[in-house]
């Protein structure tokens, strides 16, 4: 295959609270590393799971699950000093500072479960306090718990493969059945995309242009469809454009 460079598939085990990873399958990408092709230059890796993530100050502590869906149920679960009452949490907003975004009542035992629907991507910063807004801790007080959980947007994302040989891409990249990568209608070629699949998470870049078919967002090549563990038919993904690098390819 002409054009495209060799790299390792670091393959990453990150196990959730309570349950295993199943081992990404033999091709492409095994348990152990292997060698993959990646139109944009960067080594494949293939995060298993969807741990947890955990934080504790003032007394309070929090744990959730590090990936999440847009507007999808999240659930933050802890504990909080006896006497709490109730427990905020709250989302740091670049232009308003910390925002409360959900709130629940502590029981007798200390415990809490606060449930919150994600309204924008990417990483989110989150927080707890005791009681209610306005009696929350300064904005700028270190010792609140605060952890970060990615939030991706759900997506239905089919897969193909090359109809002959030496097949090239409307990105212009040499196109085989190792190629990694995924088709857009309109990112710019070149643009990285996180995918989240039933606990694996991976990230390739846009190469070519697609899916042309109502109510689907991606086309992810026969490598990466393989690589989230996708089976033969649609998936359901959560997906998350990066910032393209300055050498990606403009759009075609």
């Amino acid at each position: 295959m002409t054009g495209l460079r060799l790299f390792t598939v670091t393959l990453v085990a990150l196990f959730a609270l309570g349950s295993s990873a199943v081992p990404a399958p033999a091709d492409p990408g095994g348990a152990a590393p292997g060698i993959l092709y990646l139109p944009d230059g960067s080594p494949l890796t293939v995060k298993l799971g969807n741990p947890m993530v955990r934080a504790s100050g003032n007394g309070i502590e929090i744990a959730v699950r590090s990936t999440a869906l847009l507007r999808g149920r999240l659930h933050i679960s802890g504990t909080a000093p006896h006497g709490a009452g109730a427990v905020t949490i709250q989302r740091h907003d670049e232009l308003g500072g910390w925002v409360a975004v959900a709130g629940t009542a502590v029981a007798a035992d200390g415990t809490f479960v606060a449930t919150w629907r994600p309204n924008r991507l990417g990483t989110v910063q989150l927080r707890a306090v005791s009681g209610v807004p306005a009696a929350a801790v300064a904005d700028d007080d270190p010792r609140a718990p605060q952890l970060s959980v990615s939030v991706y947007r759900p997506g239905i994302a089919s897969w193909y493969g090359p109809t002959g040989p030496d097949q090239t891409t409307a990105c212009g990249v040499p196109f085989d059945e190792a190629t990694l990568g995924v088709a857009h209608r309109t990112l710019p070629c070149g643009t990285p995309v996180t995918f989240y699949f039933k606990g694996r998470t991976i990230t390739v870049p846009v190469i070519d242009r697609g899916p042309f078919v109502k109510g689907r967002s991606w086309d992810l090549t026969k490598a990466a469809h393989a690589a989230l563990g996708g089976d033969d038919g649609l998936i359901r993904v959560g997906a998350l454009p990066m910032p393209a690098p300055p050498t990606a390819a403009r759009a075609r």
